[in-house]
């Protein structure tokens, strides 16, 4: 009877190796099986991301022909800058870059073309585009192509024109910095904004420059976003947003709120995707010309 049990003990104990090394032998292929399958869905998503910022990149550079910004002058290569370069830097006036724009071009591209933005301390220069619903250009570019990075577009509230009180304009934050990817400079490196405070936004009737007078960070619940009627109204919502500003170095009065300038508002999204999170940056009109 003894060595039956022995017997039974030892098929036991042979069959728990067994199944041990069963066990073992899956989780030795499985691991690698897995790994190998993230790779490739990993290695798939990145290809397309790359791809698609590549499409848009490309098509947005082809675009640049129709929008032409006057160059600065450059310094001598030799280091210092000649007597002749430093007499044409006195010459540039910031506050009215030349633009060369092809409005028939861009119009012909696109019927919704609706002016251009150009952001000259973030190299930000793109066509805007009409929106009908706040969507139709989320994920689509300027020649109508299907694309993440979508299209810098008027709030659709603002029925086509740029005639508010205050007018909301929404661009993507691409990871690549593309559409208003850079917004975020301004928040990240102080002092950037002073370097060239305006937004210009260029339309056929004329340029239009905008004077940043604060940025910061909100959320789409926000009271900014929120229409307001009369002096009274208008004077309550730049005390709201002044309040909000990250941007320091913004001097009292060098914006002449009394005289009610309208607004400009470039939204874009900031953090995980799909979050409600959203970064802001605001003009008051300076100059038509």
């Amino acid at each position: 009877m003894e060595e039956i049990h022995n017997e039974e003990r030892g098929e036991r104990r042979n069959s728990n190796r067994s199944y041990k090394r069963k066990k073992q032998s899956i989780v030795h292929y499985l691991i690698p099986t897995v790994l190998f399958i993230s790779m490739l869905v990993f290695g798939g998503l990145f290809l397309r991301d790359f791809l698609e910022y590549k499409a848009a990149n490309d098509e947005y550079a082809q675009l640049e022909e129709h929008i032409v910004v006057e160059e600065e002058p450059k310094e001598d290569n030799k280091g210092d800058a000649t007597q002749e370069s430093e007499a044409a830097k006195e010459k540039i006036d910031f506050s009215h870059p030349k633009f060369q724009i092809d409005y028939d071009a861009l119009t012909k591209i696109n019927s919704d073309f609706s002016a251009v933005i150009y952001i000259p301390a973030l190299g930000i220069n793109y066509p805007v585009v009409r929106s009908k619903d706040n969507e139709d250009y989320l994920h689509k570019t300027f020649e109508g192509k299907s694309n993440f990075a979508g299209a810098i577009f008027l709030d659709y509230n603002a029925n086509g024109n740029y005639d508010q009180s205050n007018t909301f304009i929404f661009g993507h934050n691409m990871k690549n910095g593309s559409m208003f990817g850079k917004l975020k400079y301004f928040l990240k490196e102080e002092g950037l904004v002073n370097t060239n405070p305006y937004i210009f936004l260029c339309r056929p009737d004329g340029i239009y420059r905008y004077r940043i007078f604060t940025y910061y960070l909100t959320t789409t619940s926000s009271e900014i976003y929120n229409d307001f009627e009369g002096d009274d109204g208008y004077d309550s919502y730049i005390h709201l947003v002044t309040r909000l500003s990250s941007y320091k170095d913004y001097q009292e009065g060098i914006v002449d709120f009394s005289t009610r300038p309208k607004l400009l508002t470039l939204s874009t999204c900031s953090g995980p995707a799909g979050g409600q999170q959203r970064f802001i940056v605001q003009g008051a009109l300076e100059e038509i010309y």
